[in-house]
């Protein structure tokens, strides 16, 4: 049985798939398998399921949440790591992720991540940070999906990915597994991000504003019905920071562009996020601010 099994979706495979299996072949802890959905690809694996801890698993379009289930319904691990096939994890992410959840009061462990380009160029760095559920409530969490490593039985528990969210499958899943367990963040740089042309979120014209809001529902729906008062005051306290569509759309480009050393786009954007909702957009801004000045006087 491997420590870790480490899942991988694939739509278009090509060349970032490659990268990302060779980010895994470089990994300092060796013990692990790769599960490769091939969701409607039909390309030639055979170069990479020359290594005998690869499994592709093929089927036809049907999306990313069903085929990351389908991964995890396959692995014989435990202790699954999520990983987008166009990124790509650092030599000491998956040894250092084992070691964090010997804590087996840990259901989902996250690092740090940075930001590439199409390339493999690092163009910034990344803002996870620690985040517990009261934090997701508040719509304050940060994770990013290929730096997660979770228990598979949590993911069981919960019900795992849910497909009928076009986007922020991964929001979704994490929220419910906070609920239930407790998370942990490592401030290591231990990921890489991709940002390109064919990224799925930058192509969609669909925001996660109206997602976003339907997970707070449901969880508040649940707090009701326990009488969880605390609960319910920081997911109302949340909503205030829930962006209409278009201005979560052009916010998230913003946040992108500067990650790219591109203000003028940057600016740009936000400029637009702000003419759409000002107020919800001028109260994410001032959180963002204070966040990054009591980050800093820590440091």
């Amino acid at each position: 049985m491997p420590t870790v099994s480490v899942v991988i979706p694939s739509y278009r495979g090509g060349p970032y798939l490659r990268e990302a299996i060779e980010s895994l072949q470089a990994q300092t802890l060796e013990d692990w398998e790769a599960i490769v959905v091939a969701d409607g690809c039909e390309e030639d694996f055979s170069d990479i399921e020359t290594d005998a801890r690869v499994r592709v698993i093929r089927q036809r379009n049907r999306g990313e949440s069903i085929s990351r289930n389908v991964a995890i319904g396959h692995a014989r691990s435990d202790l699954v790591a999520l990983l987008d096939d166009d990124d790509r994890m650092l030599p000491g992410r998956l040894l250092a992720q084992v070691e964090a959840m010997k804590d087996q009061s840990v259901g989902l462990c996250h690092t740090q991540f940075r930001v590439i380009d199409g390339n493999g160029a690092v163009i910034g760095e990344g803002e996870s940070r620690e985040s517990q559920y009261a934090d997701f409530l508040q719509t304050n969490g940060a994770i990013v999906l290929s730096s997660a490593m979770l228990r598979r039985s949590i993911i069981q528990e919960v019900g795992g990915f849910n497909p009928l969210f076009p986007i922020g499958q991964d929001l979704d899943l994490f929220y419910r597994v906070a609920r239930e367990s407790r998370l942990c963040f490592l401030p290591e740089i231990l990921t890489e991000y991709r940002i390109h042309g064919n990224n799925v979120w930058a192509n969609s014209s669909a925001s996660s504003g109206k997602e976003i809001r339907m997970i707070l529902a449901q969880h508040a729906m649940v707090a009701e019905a326990r009488g969880e008062t605390e609960n319910l005051r920081s997911i109302h306290k949340g909503m205030k920071y829930v962006l209409p569509g278009r201005a979560q759309f052009a916010l998230t480009r913003a946040d992108k562009a500067r990650m790219r050393h591109d203000y003028g786009e940057a600016l740009s954007s936000f400029a637009k996020a702000m003419l759409i909702s000002p107020g919800a957009v001028s109260r994410v801004a001032l959180r963002a601010a204070r966040r990054s000045r009591a980050e800093r006087e820590v440091e």
